[in-house]
């Protein structure tokens, strides 16, 4: 479907390619290959007041019941963006009676919040057509209006997979005063311009588009938009570069830090007996941390404006943008400077697009400028240390807020063994039947170390050892006794467990023989969010019956591209001893697909028998 598309909406479109014979393809009868087709015009108008209209007209014939989700539509209103008018019908484009009259009362109505916490208060309105008959003919145009011009959404020409699209075309119109801004990616052809009586009109127009798969995202033909001279209810600035819209948001935030006579008690109280910039960082980050709620609210200035510093201290409540705010202010009340800093957050998140100086942010954190090292808070969480970001907010380009304006800089990428860890120390007594005791003792540093502080912090006793059966992986395990202690203290979060646990089957035994394949606690590539990790395993199995190390006892040396792997195999007086490390070491641009694969063959070195002859 040819639309604009929000870019709060994740809707991700495919690439559409160019086949000259597809209408011959069409007069032959070959039409199963396509599930519909759209003629598609869209028009972006900015006034002089800043006020932005976004029009879109579609027609889309549906083939069959494949091509019926082609017609769904999405409409995403807020407070400063309304649908001004909408007109829509269903009919049969064979005799053109109209099935249905399409109205936005008979819409769904649905809260749209995305990853982390955004900052629209967006809402949808949507409608799935159903219909039984076919071909369908669905058609519609609406016209939204958006208060300011601070968002513009962007546009591709291409269509759903197996979507024909015949002919369409976006006109973005504007005032030569307040300029305006694009980028095009993955479209070869530039855009006619004209000008007439001080009026701008860029068009670009695609006819004869069709795929029958879904494009990568970093082939996708698109065309993003944004502006020069910018304003959101009443504040205005220059978006053409990061320092004019950092100025902007040093508006929104003016005369907003102010603490009050109790609040700045309080912190004085916490930094009184401390001495180094570090350690009041951190004191004051921890008294945030324990003190203070994290909620998602999405209010003020298009949703960027973070509420007054004293009133989140007053509720002990706030969204990213009020407890980051919150910290910045009593930062500033002893004397540490940071800067307010605006990020695209997601594990999954792609990086800005750092040459197009445009709204790309969803979340707020701190930067604190050291000499030495900078200090970056995840405001948001209770559990992680002053420092460490984890993989939520690391390793991307972000907008930090100076007193003068804005600058990009990098977060951490932790890109050293260091930030990720796993030692486990393992002592097995085998008993009768396969069964055994594990007494086991596990270290965890960094981003291994993060799913057990959150446990320690936020479940009881009885949801940390569901956690710990999901996590250990053990089958048929009890878990007898557990220990579980955090560090928050350091700049990389660590956490020990020790635990005994009687397993039901660790091993196989016969008349003549035991079978044992070493159980290794398996890693998930959720673990390598910053694709390095060393992960060691000291094993020490003893039997009480009498046994002979018969095969399976060979050592392993082993380099790839992507990790190092060591195994070492001892047998003597009955105990056998297995010591294994895996040291991994994946580039940044790594695929899934690739790291998936190596974990299969980790598990595959890990999982040879031992033979152990009675």
């Amino acid at each position: 479907m040819i639309m604009i598309f929000e870019r709060a909406l994740i809707i991700v479109f495919s690439l559409l390619l160019f086949i000259e014979n597809i209408a011959a393809a069409q007069d032959k009868g070959e039409i199963r290959l396509i599930n519909s087709k759209i003629n598609s015009a869209n028009t972006i108008r900015l006034n002089e007041d800043y006020e932005v209209f976004i029009s879109t007209k579609n027609k889309i014939i549906v083939f069959n019941e494949d091509g019926l989700k082609d017609g769904n539509i999405w409409l995403s209103y807020s407070d400063l963006k309304s649908i001004e008018d909408f007109e829509g019908k269903i009919t049969d484009p064979g005799t053109g009676k109209t099935i249905e009259k399409l109205k936005l009362k008979n819409f769904k109505d649905v809260s749209y919040i995305s990853e982390g916490s955004v900052f629209e208060d967006s809402r949808l309105k949507y409608y799935k057509p159903s219909v039984h008959q076919f071909p369908v003919e669905i058609s519609y145009e609406h016209t939204q209006k958006i208060s300011g011009n601070m968002y513009f959404p962007s546009w591709t020409p291409e269509g759903k997979p197996k979507q024909l699209v015949e002919r369409t075309t976006l006109d973005v119109i504007y005032p030569e005063k307040l300029g305006l801004r694009y980028k095009m990616e993955n479209i070869g052809e530039p855009p006619s311009i004209t000008k007439n009586n001080g009026e701008i009109t860029v068009q670009w127009a695609f006819e004869n588009l069709f795929s029958l798969e879904e494009s990568e995202d970093d082939s996708l033909a698109l065309v993003k938009i944004a502006p020069r001279k910018f304003s959101m209810e009443g504040y205005v600035a220059d978006m053409s570069t990061w320092d004019g819209f950092g100025e902007w948001v040093n508006k929104l935030m003016a005369g907003r830090g102010e603490l009050s006579p109790q609040a700045k008690a309080t912190v004085a109280e916490i930094v009184d007996s401390l001495e180094t910039d570090r350690e009041k960082v951190k004191a004051l980050y921890r008294y945030l941390q324990q003190n203070y709620r994290y909620v998602s609210i999405q209010m003020g200035i298009g949703g960027f404006q973070p509420a007054l510093a004293n009133e989140v201290y007053e509720k002990k409540y706030g969204d990213c943008k009020g407890l980051a705010f919150l910290m910045k202010a009593m930062l500033r009340e002893v004397g540490i400077p940071a800067n307010y800093t605006l990020v695209r957050a997601g594990s999954d998140a792609a990086d800005i697009d750092e040459e197009f100086s445009s709204n790309q942010f969803n979340h707020a954190i701190l930067q604190v400028p050291a000499k030495r090292d900078t200090v970056w808070l995840e405001c948001t969480s209770s559990t992680l240390p002053a420092g460490f970001l984890g993989d939520f907010t690391m390793n991307r380009h972000v907008l930090a807020v100076t007193d003068t304006g804005g600058v990009l800089l990098k977060t951490p990428r932790y890109d050293a063994v260091g930030f990720n860890q796993i030692k486990n120390i393992s002592k097995v007594n085998l008993l009768g039947n396969g069964m055994a005791r594990i007494h086991q003792a596990k270290e965890l540093t960094g981003f291994a170390a993060q799913n057990y502080l959150s446990a320690q912090n936020l479940l009881n006793e009885k949801d940390i050892q569901k956690y710990l059966y999901h996590d250990l992986g053990f089958s048929g395990a009890h878990i007898e006794d557990f220990d579980l202690s955090v560090d928050e203290s350091g700049d990389i979060p660590m956490a020990v467990l020790n635990h005994e646990t009687f397993l039901q089957q660790f091993y196989q035994s016969t008349s003549k023989r035991m079978i044992i394949t070493p159980q290794f606690q398996s890693v998930s590539s959720d673990l390598l969010g910053n694709r390095f990790m060393k992960w060691e395993e000291e094993l020490e199995i003893v039997s009480e019956e009498t046994v002979e190390l018969e095969s399976g006892e060979e050592d392993v040396s082993l380099s790839e591209d992507f990790f190092d792997y060591t195994k070492d195999i001892q047998f003597m007086d009955n105990v056998l001893t297995v010591d294994r490390t895996v040291n991994f070491h994946f580039p940044e641009s790594i695929d899934q697909d690739t790291i998936d694969e190596t974990l299969k063959k980790i598990e595959k070195l890990d999982n040879q028998p031992i033979f152990l002859r009675k």
